[in-house]
């Protein structure tokens, strides 16, 4: 049976699209809109999941909102006016695509596709907002604390987005999590001193994200055979080539 759009998916997605255009206009307002979207996000979840445990409402509006929130520092560095509507329509999309996902999985426990999706969603999340920092980094001329307090502080965020989703519970799995954590940290100073551009250097953490992350949730949930292993460093091998091959390192 195919899925239904709800109004609630279509009116969050016209709203991610508004505010993304308004914070163009008025940029001297950016904080203003992100807060009230991201507000709106959380408090859509919250509302439309009472049935089901705070942890869980909470995960759900934090997916949707850390993307967002991901999206609007990306867009704080986007020059090209091309670029910057073509994000702003793809997030109104992946908005669109996660609530309608994701409504059929919360009340009808159809969860493995929106797994596979807010997979993605946190992947995408994890790369806006890597090389974000990375660009304000150069940009602001910040001490490097600075910015690597902010992405542990996001990190710490996503990690725990991603075991909720597992429906891995933190207090039986915390040293793979910790270790998770720590690896991103110090991924994050490695990579910040390589000479290359912010979105490369954002990308090579994704990398380390996703080889941390994909191999211990699935390893925790038994899922970790050998056909899933090739695969998983398949991806990262294609990776590191195609940015060793295509990057500007000098």
């Amino acid at each position: 049976m195919p899925l239904k759009t709800s109004r609630k998916a279509i009116i969050l997605s016209l709203l991610t699209f508004i505010s993304l255009e308004l914070i163009g206009w008025q940029v001297g307002r950016i904080y203003l809109i992100a807060v009230v979207m991201i507000l709106l996000l959380l408090v859509s979840a919250w509302l439309s999941l009472s049935k089901k445990t705070v942890t869980y409402r909470l995960m759900v509006g934090a997916v949707a909102a850390t993307n967002f929130l991901a999206l609007v520092s990306f867009l704080t560095i986007v020059n090209s006016s091309l670029v910057r509507q073509l994000l702003i329509i793809g997030a109104a999309i992946l908005q669109l695509w996660y609530w309608r996902r994701g409504k059929s999985a919360w009340f009808n426990n159809q969860t493995s596709a929106w797994w596979r999706l807010v997979n993605a969603i946190n992947l995408l999340t994890v790369w806006l907002a890597a090389a974000t920092l990375y660009g304000w980094q150069s940009f602001l001329a910040w001490p490097i604390f600075w910015s690597w307090s902010i992405w542990a502080i996001f990190l710490a965020i996503m990690i725990w987005l991603d075991y909720q989703v597992a429906e891995l519970p933190l207090t039986k799995h915390w040293p793979i999590i910790l270790a998770n954590w720590l690896i991103g940290g110090e991924l994050f100073l490695a990579i910040y001193f390589l000479p290359s551009s912010n979105l490369i250097q954002g990308y090579l953490l994704l990398i380390g994200y996703y080889l941390a992350s994909q191999i211990g949730r699935t390893s925790l949930l038994k899922i970790n055979t050998a056909k899933r292993l090739r695969y998983q460093f398949l991806v990262i091998i294609i990776s590191l080539i195609l940015v060793l091959a295509t990057a500007k390192w000098f």
